[in-house]
């Protein structure tokens, strides 16, 4: 009986041969026949269907995260730097640029009235705070008779309409901040209300976009947060499903090739799938959205949980093929293969939860939640599987010819090219590390997002046109501290450094549209002096 037992136990990997192993297995192995019964199978398959039903219940609360502020490091100095600068000068990136382009000219009638139309439909959008819009914009004018506003466009008229126009391009206020150099392309800007949610933000493009159809402005292009937030969303949806089924396809293809029956395609896939359907309703259930790095988990699980159920059901059918009896092939599979498969997922899982001591919240979540899905995926492997197993016909998991693989003649002369070549290899791969390690030493980290985009991407082709158009989209604020307390930026000394600071980025960097204390005494000193441009200092 021993001597029998060591025949079988040669067909799977173990971990020392020998006449101890098999009285270990001859103990071992009735005590896992006894548990695998149809009645326990059955049993499984109806606890874990209801642990699905209730797992794809909640996926209806699935939720996919954009928050790129989520990767700033936790403690960093730099980070409370610029929260406690956001609290006292707002949020920077709450906002919507549209471009509004004309071939002949954007100073016509028409154009500006529809513009106009969508300043004033916009301001009245729910979660809007402010609609910037030349349309909509007056220069006060101190008088001794009081104060005056002047619109910068009187659109109303072709005659007042071409000397306004003349007027603004004189006027950097309004020229570098609305209108393109060539005079073909204008901006309307659109203030929200800070740190808008997801559903908040898509409630709002919606809404805009709505308004951009009724006033004819639909061509208008559109940027900032909240619409590449909604692009990048759609976009991981569409590349995580894409993906995910490409390894489906991919790993289905392989497994065919390996097991040669429909059987031995679905059952694997099926387990993972499961896996992945739980992983993912667990985060759900938890409060957790998908983001950025977790959009991967699906794919990665599917490909890292798979290994388990292949190796598995390989040993089980190598048994099957020596004529072992089905239950007693599943015992001697879990009982041989088991341990290693255990060690496997266990070391996958201890490897990915290393990332929790990552400072980046993004990176501790993807690292965490990886590792659960491979032990979720081990879990299913040693309770979905033996139940399939025992319910399932081998027969059906066997390939109709049983032909010999073509691997079984390359690999064991591919084995014999290896010890021949042992020293070569070590010194290739000594090679390639050095190389390797001195490629590493050259790579540069930047977070040009859009980067990451086809160059034909309709976001990525928006924010192009406008940094070509308008100078970008990205705005650069420089905070200006005065360190003794008695003294404030108002004061002509202080103004004077500040305005030495603006000339150096006029100058040097060929900034356009600054705002600063010293903009405002320029209009101020121009108002005060009956709109005078030369007065503008």
């Amino acid at each position: 009986m021993v001597k029998g037992i060591r025949v079988v136990r040669g067909t799977c990997p173990t971990f020392a041969p020998g006449i101890d192993q098999g009285l270990l297995m001859e103990a071992r192995i009735p005590r896992i026949e006894r548990m695998l019964t149809r009645r326990n199978a059955w049993i499984a398959l109806g606890l874990l269907a209801l642990l699905t039903a209730c797992a794809a219940f909640a996926l209806r609360n699935v939720r996919v995260d954009y928050d790129f502020e989520k990767f700033f490091p936790k403690s960093d100095p730099e980070l409370d730097r610029y929260l406690e600068f956001r609290e006292r000068f707002g949020y920077d990136n709450d906002f919507l640029l549209f471009g509004i382009e004309r071939e002949e000219g954007v100073f016509d009638r028409v154009l500006l009235t529809k513009a106009d139309s969508l300043a004033a439909r916009l301001e009245r959008l729910p979660l809007v705070m402010k609609v910037l819009s030349p349309t909509r914009l007056s220069e006060p004018i101190v008088t001794p008779l009081g104060v005056f506003e002047t619109p910068y466009l009187r659109f109303a008229q072709d005659s007042l309409l071409a000397i306004d126009s003349a007027r603004i391009w004189n006027d950097p206020r309004i020229k570098d901040f609305f209108f393109s150099d060539d005079g073909k392309a204008m901006l309307v800007a659109l203030n929200a209300e800070p740190g808008l949610s997801k559903e908040k933000c898509d409630v709002l493009l919606a809404d805009v976009r709505r308004t951009l159809v009724e006033t004819g402005l639909s061509d208008a292009r559109i940027v900032g947060r909240i619409v590449g937030q909604d692009h990048y969303i759609i976009t991981m949806v569409k590349e995580t499903l894409f993906f995910l089924s490409a390894s489906i396809v991919l790993l289905a293809i392989f497994l065919w090739f390996g097991f040669r029956s429909l059987y031995g395609v679905w059952i694997p896939i099926a387990v993972v799938g499961l896996a992945i359907l739980w992983q993912v309703s667990f985060m759900t259930a938890l409060g957790k959205p998908l983001g950025i790095l977790t959009m991967l988990l699906p794919t990665i699980l599917f490909v890292v949980g798979m290994s388990d159920v292949v190796h598995l059901l390989e040993c089980y059918l190598e048994e099957i093929r020596r004529g072992v009896p089905r239950i007693r092939a599943i015992a001697i599979t879990y009982h041989e293969v088991g341990l290693p498969t255990f060690l496997t997922a266990v070391t996958s899982g201890i490897g990915f939860a290393t990332l929790g001591t990552a400072s980046i919240p993004p990176l501790q979540e993807f690292g965490v939640y990886t590792a659960i899905g491979v032990l979720v995926a081990f879990c299913l492997a040693f309770t979905l599987l033996p139940a399939l197993l025992i319910l399932t016909d081998p027969q059906k998991l066997l390939p109709r010819k049983d032909e010999g693989s073509p691997w079984d003649g390359r690999l064991p002369v591919l084995f014999r090219w290896t010890i021949r070549n042992r020293r070569r290899i070590l010194l290739g791969f000594a090679i390639i590390s050095v190389l390797g390690i001195a490629g590493a030493s050259r790579i540069k980290v930047n977070n040009y997002l859009l980067e990451d985009l086809p160059n034909d991407d309709p976001l990525k082709e928006g924010f192009v046109w406008f940094e070509e158009t308008f100078g970008g989209v990205r705005p650069f604020e420089l905070e200006i501290n005065v360190p003794d307390s008695g003294h404030s930026v108002w004061e002509l000394a202080v103004l004077k450094e500040i305005e030495k600071v603006q000339g150096h980025l006029d100058t040097t960097y060929d900034v356009d549209g600054m705002a600063s204390p010293v903009t405002v005494m320029y209009s101020l000193n121009k108002a005060f002096n009956g709109g005078d441009r030369s007065y503008y200092r």
